[in-house]
């Protein structure tokens, strides 16, 4: 469920239909994510999951992968094990 809704919060942020978007969905693979996308991309992800990144670790979440693993670090309770 939360895989769901980050990759619909990615592809609303993007611009995106929701199928476009999966695991491996990345800046280099996406040409809508841009680094001003990427700001708002992160933003529209702290807000749905209200968390916050900081500064050092903005640039490393370049895949939705990476975003996921992110949350699941910062919020285990909610995001369970890692498949």
């Amino acid at each position: 469920m939360n895989s769901e809704v980050l990759c619909r919060t990615v592809a609303n942020a993007l611009g995106l239909g929701d199928g476009q978007v999966s695991d491996s969905t990345c800046m280099e693979n996406c040409d809508r994510w841009d680094s001003l996308q990427h700001f708002n991309l992160i933003l529209a992800v702290e807000q749905a999951f209200g968390v916050r990144f900081s500064s050092e670790r903005i640039p490393e979440l370049v895949s939705v992968q990476a975003l996921r693993e992110e949350l699941a670090r910062r919020q285990p309770s909610r995001w369970g094990a890692l498949s």
